[in-house]
């Protein structure tokens, strides 16, 4: 018998993937040197960062480490996409639940929010929360 859950998170992965894909399309860059052949730029860590930030706002849930690779495979490798999360979850802009899952500090389910590893992250999320409000009061 096929688990219900695990046929909706494969969906899940597969819509994430095909929107990264489409958004790292717009931002490679393609030049053709004279001999016809066509080179291909490889994105820089503030690009690969956006496109994991985008994954995981297209999630709108926490993402495993293992669904990660499979939304990256091709695209990222799975030491500079764990370097590019490292990075992230320490500046406080992803968190880190437990079994390695990431998520966005707004859609960490509220059962869960005592497993971050980086709890620090809700206090960023409600100071930009604050910043927002007081730019649109202005």
């Amino acid at each position: 018998m096929v688990n219900p859950s695990a046929i909706k998170r494969e969906l899940l992965i597969q819509r994430v993937r095909a929107k990264v894909l489409s958004e790292y399309d717009n931002m490679r860059m393609q030049l053709v040197n004279e001999g016809g052949l066509l080179v291909t730029t490889a994105l820089d860590d503030s690009d690969v960062e956006k496109l994991v930030l985008l994954a995981l706002e297209e999630a709108k849930s926490p993402v495993s480490w293992r669904e990660l690779k499979a939304i990256f495979q091709g695209i990222v490798g799975e030491d500079r996409l764990r370097r590019i999360l490292g990075s992230l979850k320490a500046r406080n802009v992803v968190a880190e639940l437990t079994h390695t899952r990431y998520s966005l500090p707004n859609y960490v389910p509220e059962l869960e929010m005592n497993k971050v590893k980086n709890p620090l992250v809700f206090r960023n999320a409600n100071e930009d929360q604050e910043n927002l409000y007081e730019d649109n009061s202005n």
